[in-house]
Protein backbone atom coordinates (compact mmCIF):
# COMPACT_ATOMS: atom_id res chain seq x y z
CA UNK A 1 0.00 0.00 0.00
CA UNK A 2 1.25 3.31 -0.83
CA UNK A 3 0.59 5.96 1.21
CA UNK A 4 0.97 10.19 1.18
CA UNK A 5 1.15 12.31 4.40
CA UNK A 6 1.11 16.74 3.54
CA UNK A 7 1.43 18.39 6.61
CA UNK A 8 3.92 21.57 7.42
CA UNK A 9 4.95 20.26 11.26
CA UNK A 10 7.61 17.19 10.90
CA UNK A 11 6.53 15.92 14.93
CA UNK A 12 2.33 15.43 13.45
CA UNK A 13 4.15 13.92 9.96
CA UNK A 14 6.00 11.37 12.10
CA UNK A 15 2.42 10.72 14.37
CA UNK A 16 0.87 10.05 11.43
CA UNK A 17 3.48 7.28 10.63
CA UNK A 18 3.94 6.00 13.93
CA UNK A 19 -0.14 5.16 13.62
CA UNK A 20 -0.02 4.15 10.57
CA UNK A 21 3.23 1.65 10.87
CA UNK A 22 1.26 0.40 13.85
CA UNK A 23 -2.07 0.07 12.23
CA UNK A 24 -1.05 -1.99 9.05
CA UNK A 25 0.93 -4.01 11.19
CA UNK A 26 -2.01 -5.14 13.60
CA UNK A 27 -3.80 -5.60 10.67
CA UNK A 28 -2.67 -6.49 7.57
CA UNK A 29 0.63 -8.99 8.24
CA UNK A 30 3.09 -8.90 5.33
CA UNK A 31 2.20 -5.90 3.87
CA UNK A 32 5.02 -2.93 3.78
CA UNK A 33 3.72 0.16 3.21
CA UNK A 34 5.03 3.31 1.46
CA UNK A 35 4.96 6.23 3.01
CA UNK A 36 6.18 9.61 1.08
CA UNK A 37 6.25 12.96 3.11
CA UNK A 38 5.34 16.27 1.96
CA UNK A 39 5.92 19.82 4.10
CA UNK A 40 3.00 21.66 2.43
CA UNK A 41 0.51 21.25 -0.59
CA UNK A 42 2.75 23.03 -3.23
CA UNK A 43 5.79 20.46 -2.25
CA UNK A 44 3.34 17.67 -2.80
CA UNK A 45 1.10 18.84 -5.64
CA UNK A 46 4.57 19.13 -7.70
CA UNK A 47 5.10 15.76 -7.32
CA UNK A 48 1.73 14.21 -7.76
CA UNK A 49 0.39 12.05 -10.28
CA UNK A 50 -2.62 10.50 -10.18
CA UNK A 51 -3.30 6.87 -9.41
CA UNK A 52 -0.47 7.07 -7.42
CA UNK A 53 -1.22 6.38 -3.91
CA UNK A 54 -4.12 4.41 -1.49
CA UNK A 55 -4.60 6.98 0.88
CA UNK A 56 -3.57 10.27 1.53
CA UNK A 57 -3.34 12.17 4.99
CA UNK A 58 -3.77 15.95 4.48
CA UNK A 59 -3.36 18.55 6.90
CA UNK A 60 -6.25 21.08 6.81
CA UNK A 61 -4.49 23.90 8.14
CA UNK A 62 -0.89 24.90 6.55
CA UNK A 63 1.05 27.49 5.57
CA UNK A 64 0.61 28.29 1.68
CA UNK A 65 -2.11 26.30 0.12
CA UNK A 66 -4.62 24.97 2.66
CA UNK A 67 -5.32 21.27 2.58
CA UNK A 68 -9.22 21.56 1.58
CA UNK A 69 -7.83 23.73 -1.60
CA UNK A 70 -4.40 20.46 -2.15
CA UNK A 71 -7.47 17.87 -2.05
CA UNK A 72 -9.72 20.56 -4.75
CA UNK A 73 -6.39 19.91 -7.04
CA UNK A 74 -6.21 16.40 -6.59
CA UNK A 75 -9.78 15.06 -7.23
CA UNK A 76 -9.23 17.02 -10.56
CA UNK A 77 -7.23 14.28 -11.69
CA UNK A 78 -7.76 11.71 -9.24
CA UNK A 79 -11.16 10.80 -8.25
CA UNK A 80 -10.50 7.60 -6.50
CA UNK A 81 -7.34 7.67 -4.05
CA UNK A 82 -8.78 8.18 -0.08
CA UNK A 83 -8.10 11.47 1.50
CA UNK A 84 -8.46 11.72 5.08
CA UNK A 85 -7.66 15.29 6.54
CA UNK A 86 -5.83 16.12 10.05
CA UNK A 87 -7.09 18.79 12.02
CA UNK A 88 -7.26 20.85 15.55
CA UNK A 89 -10.92 21.49 14.32
CA UNK A 90 -14.19 20.56 12.52
CA UNK A 91 -15.17 24.05 11.66
CA UNK A 92 -14.69 23.33 7.67
CA UNK A 93 -15.70 19.41 7.95
CA UNK A 94 -18.49 20.27 5.32
CA UNK A 95 -15.94 21.16 2.72
CA UNK A 96 -14.26 18.00 3.27
CA UNK A 97 -17.48 16.63 1.71
CA UNK A 98 -17.06 18.28 -1.56
CA UNK A 99 -14.05 16.66 -2.24
CA UNK A 100 -15.17 13.38 -0.86
CA UNK A 101 -13.08 12.89 2.08
CA UNK A 102 -12.95 9.45 3.44
CA UNK A 103 -11.81 10.43 7.16
CA UNK A 104 -11.44 13.30 9.62
CA UNK A 105 -8.62 12.89 12.57
CA UNK A 106 -8.92 15.58 14.98
CA UNK A 107 -5.89 16.81 16.90
CA UNK A 108 -4.91 15.36 19.73
CA UNK A 109 -5.87 12.04 18.65
CA UNK A 110 -4.99 8.38 20.20
CA UNK A 111 -4.81 4.96 18.48
CA UNK A 112 -7.90 3.90 18.83
CA UNK A 113 -9.07 7.14 16.77
CA UNK A 114 -6.41 6.91 14.22
CA UNK A 115 -7.67 2.86 14.06
CA UNK A 116 -11.70 3.99 13.58
CA UNK A 117 -11.19 6.58 11.17
CA UNK A 118 -8.93 3.68 9.00
CA UNK A 119 -11.79 1.03 9.57
CA UNK A 120 -14.14 4.10 8.16
CA UNK A 121 -12.04 4.33 4.88
CA UNK A 122 -12.48 0.24 4.54
CA UNK A 123 -9.14 -0.91 3.83
CA UNK A 124 -10.61 -4.20 2.24
CA UNK A 125 -11.74 -2.02 -0.03
CA UNK A 126 -8.64 0.04 -1.18
CA UNK A 127 -7.07 -2.92 -1.89
CA UNK A 128 -9.31 -4.60 -3.58
CA UNK A 129 -9.24 -1.45 -5.95
CA UNK A 130 -5.65 -1.80 -6.90
CA UNK A 131 -4.26 -2.32 -10.31
CA UNK A 132 -1.50 -2.08 -12.42
CA UNK A 133 -0.55 -0.63 -15.60
CA UNK A 134 1.24 -1.85 -18.59
CA UNK A 135 1.28 0.13 -21.94
CA UNK A 136 -1.70 1.90 -21.14
CA UNK A 137 -4.05 -0.95 -19.87
CA UNK A 138 -5.31 -1.31 -16.09
CA UNK A 139 -5.44 -4.61 -14.79
CA UNK A 140 -7.36 -4.65 -11.68
CA UNK A 141 -5.07 -7.29 -9.16
CA UNK A 142 -8.57 -8.97 -8.41
CA UNK A 143 -8.96 -10.16 -11.53
CA UNK A 144 -5.60 -12.18 -12.30
CA UNK A 145 -5.09 -15.69 -11.44
CA UNK A 146 -2.07 -16.26 -12.03
CA UNK A 147 0.66 -15.27 -14.62
CA UNK A 148 3.53 -16.89 -16.73
CA UNK A 149 5.23 -16.56 -19.22
CA UNK A 150 5.34 -17.68 -23.17
CA UNK A 151 8.93 -17.29 -24.96
CA UNK A 152 9.48 -13.49 -25.38
CA UNK A 153 5.82 -12.52 -23.86
CA UNK A 154 4.07 -13.06 -20.72
CA UNK A 155 0.55 -14.40 -20.11
CA UNK A 156 -2.12 -12.67 -16.98
CA UNK A 157 -4.67 -15.09 -16.65
CA UNK A 158 -7.86 -13.27 -15.88
CA UNK A 159 -10.97 -13.98 -14.87
CA UNK A 160 -12.65 -11.25 -17.11
CA UNK A 161 -10.69 -10.10 -20.02
CA UNK A 162 -9.37 -13.68 -20.63
CA UNK A 163 -5.59 -14.17 -21.22
CA UNK A 164 -3.79 -10.79 -21.64
CA UNK A 165 -0.57 -11.62 -23.84
CA UNK A 166 1.77 -9.09 -23.15
CA UNK A 167 5.38 -7.85 -25.20
CA UNK A 168 7.62 -7.71 -21.98
CA UNK A 169 9.89 -9.82 -19.77
CA UNK A 170 8.50 -11.50 -16.87
CA UNK A 171 11.24 -9.74 -14.22
CA UNK A 172 9.67 -6.89 -15.26
CA UNK A 173 5.97 -8.39 -14.21
CA UNK A 174 7.81 -9.22 -11.28
CA UNK A 175 8.79 -6.21 -9.58
CA UNK A 176 5.16 -4.74 -10.41
CA UNK A 177 3.44 -7.95 -9.25
CA UNK A 178 5.61 -8.94 -5.76
CA UNK A 179 5.62 -5.83 -3.66
CA UNK A 180 1.69 -7.23 -3.48
CA UNK A 181 1.89 -9.97 -0.86
CA UNK A 182 -0.50 -12.45 -2.22
CA UNK A 183 1.08 -12.95 -5.39
CA UNK A 184 3.62 -15.52 -4.88
CA UNK A 185 6.00 -17.42 -7.42
CA UNK A 186 5.66 -20.98 -7.97
CA UNK A 187 8.20 -21.49 -10.15
CA UNK A 188 10.87 -19.03 -12.15
CA UNK A 189 8.12 -17.45 -14.80
CA UNK A 190 5.03 -17.99 -12.93
CA UNK A 191 3.22 -16.19 -9.74
CA UNK A 192 -0.32 -16.85 -8.56
CA UNK A 193 -2.60 -14.71 -6.76
CA UNK A 194 -3.31 -16.30 -3.44
CA UNK A 195 -6.16 -14.15 -3.27
CA UNK A 196 -8.05 -16.61 -5.82
CA UNK A 197 -6.56 -19.72 -5.11
CA UNK A 198 -8.80 -22.32 -2.93
CA UNK A 199 -6.56 -24.66 -1.78
CA UNK A 200 -3.44 -26.83 -2.59
CA UNK A 201 -3.86 -30.21 -4.14
CA UNK A 202 -0.86 -32.45 -4.58
CA UNK A 203 1.76 -30.39 -6.89
CA UNK A 204 -1.17 -27.83 -8.04
CA UNK A 205 -3.13 -24.46 -6.47
CA UNK A 206 -6.72 -25.14 -7.20
CA UNK A 207 -7.96 -21.77 -8.20
CA UNK A 208 -11.68 -20.55 -7.62
CA UNK A 209 -12.21 -21.32 -11.18
CA UNK A 210 -11.40 -24.48 -10.81
CA UNK A 211 -8.23 -24.47 -12.92
CA UNK A 212 -4.74 -25.46 -11.76
CA UNK A 213 -1.22 -23.97 -11.60
CA UNK A 214 1.23 -26.45 -10.70
CA UNK A 215 4.65 -25.90 -8.70
CA UNK A 216 7.49 -27.63 -8.52
CA UNK A 217 7.82 -31.14 -5.81
CA UNK A 218 11.01 -29.68 -4.10
CA UNK A 219 9.03 -26.35 -3.26
CA UNK A 220 6.15 -27.73 -1.53
CA UNK A 221 6.59 -27.23 1.81
CA UNK A 222 7.63 -23.72 1.52
CA UNK A 223 4.86 -23.01 -0.57
CA UNK A 224 2.25 -24.43 1.53
CA UNK A 225 3.99 -22.77 4.56
CA UNK A 226 3.51 -19.31 3.11
CA UNK A 227 -0.03 -20.49 1.33
CA UNK A 228 -1.54 -21.19 4.76
CA UNK A 229 0.00 -18.32 6.59
CA UNK A 230 -1.76 -15.59 3.78
CA UNK A 231 -4.84 -17.88 3.87
CA UNK A 232 -4.87 -17.03 8.38
CA UNK A 233 -4.76 -13.80 7.71
CA UNK A 234 -6.34 -13.12 5.18
CA UNK A 235 -9.54 -14.45 7.09
CA UNK A 236 -8.28 -12.35 10.09
CA UNK A 237 -8.61 -9.17 8.16
CA UNK A 238 -12.40 -10.63 6.81
CA UNK A 239 -13.72 -10.94 10.44
CA UNK A 240 -12.15 -7.94 11.67
CA UNK A 241 -13.84 -6.00 8.52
Amino acid sequence: MRFAIVDDLAFCREEIKKNLFRYIGENFAGEHPQIDEFDSGELFLENFSPETYDMIFIDQYMNGISGIDTAKKIRESDNLVALVFITTSRDHALDSYEVRASGYLVKPYKFKDFSRTMELVNMIKLRNARFISIGGRKILLREILWCDRDEHYVQIHTDRQGILRLRLSFAELEQLLLPYIQFLSCYRGCMVNMDRAVKIHNLNFIMDTGEAVPFRKRDRGNIEKQFNSYLFQREREEWLF
